[in-house]
């Protein structure tokens, strides 16, 4: 760091801020709430989320989804969805491998929602029931509804509780997913350009 702070002032006449510079690897630093990674069997380099960038995301998904959420379901997919897809337009150009990130924070999100859901079902029996509406069979939602004092966030993980709201239940509902947002966002641009034109002048 002494070295390079010698060049960038004297040779380049630049000030440094002591407090944002550091030298490590690429990916141990952040830049525009990214960090970079290279690849050793292609030599490529990675753009990859940075950790903080995934822990402001994991907060701002808390912040969107209160447990104490008095609205509908809907209108709290429609206020989360004004989110993912801002969020995505910024960080979508992260790499494929972070589909894993995106995937976790799909699920985490799903979590959520599940809460409200059964936050707004309220007793136990209620629970149960639409549980077995949804097509739960009936011993599996009664007996993992009562079995023991579950909180909603411990239960809105529970089997029974997937199996009627999995993926398809939130997605016909509206909700946007940002391994879709991903996937279709790579898809345009690694799709192979148009052929250009040619006019023929003979």
């Amino acid at each position: 760091m002494a070295s390079l702070e010698r060049f960038i002032r004297r040779r380049m006449r630049l000030k440094i801020n002591q407090a944002k510079s550091a030298v490590a690897l690429p990916e141990a630093r952040h830049f525009l709430r990214f960090c970079l990674r290279r690849d050793p069997q292609i030599q490529t380099v990675e753009v990859l989320l940075s950790q903080r960038t995934k822990r402001l995301a994991m907060a701002r998904i808390r912040e969107l989804t209160p447990r104490s959420w008095g609205g509908t379901l809907d209108s709290c997919v429609r206020r989360i969805n004004v989110w993912l897809r801002g969020w995505h337009q910024f960080f979508g150009i992260a790499a494929a491998c972070e589909q894993f990130t995106l995937r976790a924070l799909d699920a985490h999100i799903r979590r959520r929602l599940r809460a409200i859901v059964l936050k707004h079902w309220r007793r136990p029996r209620t629970i149960a029931r639409n549980l077995v509406k949804l097509g739960v069979k009936r011993q599996s939602a009664w007996g993992q509804v009562y079995a023991g004092r579950k909180s909603t966030w411990a239960l809105s993980h529970a089997p029974a509780v997937d199996r009627a709201m999995p993926v398809k239940y939130f997605t016909e509902r509206g909700l946007t997913r940002l391994v879709d947002l991903h996937r279709d966002r790579r898809r345009d641009i690694i799709a192979p350009r148009p052929a250009q034109l040619v006019l023929d002048w003979r």
